[in-house]
């Protein structure tokens, strides 16, 4: 069986951070991107699967609103063939298409973007059995984080409720150890599982990134975007981040990393120019933020259009206000003569460097 987990869908229908069986995933972010059509939104959301045994098979990321795709099924299809792997996991790629082909219902593989236009049948959403829920340990009563926003220690994928108690007092002291600044009993005990969760992959790949082991991190998942995002939002790396992306990208160079490190460097310019980068709703933002930076009214208008933040929206409509408002003050100045009109000028040069100066203050 397939399960899919969604991160940062901005809409109620999908549960962000939840293993949803494949076939629920399917028929609900499909709604929601029908929803989006109708809406003319755009917004992204990394989403993972996972087999039964939490064994990651794919990670990438949804547009939703995005009239490439009409549903999550077809992207699959039309992507997973194209990627580069090694030989030893050529299996592990026929296998998850042959599980896709099996698990999607025929009217979601022949879908086009006219048919999603009627409701998907949400009926049927009943009709399927709920993935069993994470199990989630606290500390204290406050979940338990290692990577900031970026995660909860999940503790155990679902197990007869008989073995929840001595699974739990097995890990207990390595995460309290963890948590008050002596990680490496737990790093030594993930680092002989022969698969990690999500989470524990978050914690090696920043334990590793702190000892400036970038090697041993890319270890990890086998894919240094993995680390490069990691290294982007983990609190861990708020003091220093530019700094550590720059040795990290130096020697596991990526088109994302580029991205980002112009980001972090104010290289606007070079930021948005760069067209070979997955883009994450993160990445999304960064580049609206970019155009306004840059003044580029048009470029912030449309790529705003993808961003569900509401106050990234609200400064795009301010940059066009003044945008607006300095073209009318070009269009007087235009009307007046230097010579017998010098006070009146001067006045509307004051004006526009007003306004060029709040425009520098919008983010």
């Amino acid at each position: 069986m397939l399960f899919v987990r969604f991160t940062d869908v901005p809409k109620d229908t999908i549960p962000n951070y939840e293993r949803l069986p494949y076939e629920e995933a399917l028929l609900l972010s499909t709604q929601v991107h029908q929803e989006a059509q109708q809406a003319n939104e755009r917004f992204a959301s990394e989403f993972r699967i996972f087999n039964d045994a939490d064994q990651l098979f794919y990670k990438g990321t949804f547009q939703f609103g995005d009239p490439t795709y009409p549903n999550l099924y077809l992207q699959l299809k039309d992507r997973i063939p194209r990627i580069r792997i090694r030989k030893e996991d050529a299996t592990k790629k026929i296998l998850l298409l042959e599980n896709l082909e099996r698990l999607t219902p025929e009217s979601y593989k022949t879908m086009t973007m006219s048919s999603i236009q009627q409701q998907p049948d949400t009926t049927h959403v009943s009709r399927l059995r709920r993935g069993q829920r994470r199990i989630i340990y606290g500390v204290s009563g406050i979940s338990f984080l290692l990577l900031g926003a970026l995660s909860v220690v999940q503790l155990l994928q679902p197990a007869p409720p008989s073995g929840v108690q001595a699974a739990t007092s097995e890990w207990q002291p390595l995460y309290e150890a963890a948590l008050t600044g002596a990680p490496d009993p737990l790093v030594e005990r993930l680092e002989k599982r022969k698969s990690l969760n999500d989470e524990q992959q978050q914690f090696l790949i920043t334990q590793y990134v702190e000892k400036q082991d970038y090697d041993q991190a890319v270890a990890v998942t086998n894919d240094p975007i993995d680390v490069e995002t990691i290294i982007m939002q983990s609190k861990s790396f708020v003091k220093n981040r530019q700094e550590t992306l720059q040795a990290f990208q130096a020697i596991h160079p990526t088109d994302e990393g580029m991205f980002d490190l112009a980001i972090l460097q104010k290289d606007y310019k070079r930021a948005v120019s760069l067209q070979a980068v997955e883009m994450t709703t993160a990445r999304l933002e960064a580049k609206t933020r970019a155009y306004i930076a840059l003044k580029d009214v048009t470029k912030a208008k449309e790529s705003v259009k993808t961003v569900p933040n509401e106050e990234l929206k609200g400064q795009v409509a301010r940059l066009v206000q003044l945008n607006d408002e300095i073209q009318a003050l070009e269009d007087q100045k235009r009307q007046l003569s230097e010579k017998k009109d010098k006070k009146e000028l001067q006045k509307l040069n004051e004006s526009l460097e007003a306004k060029q100066r709040q425009i520098s203050t919008i983010i």
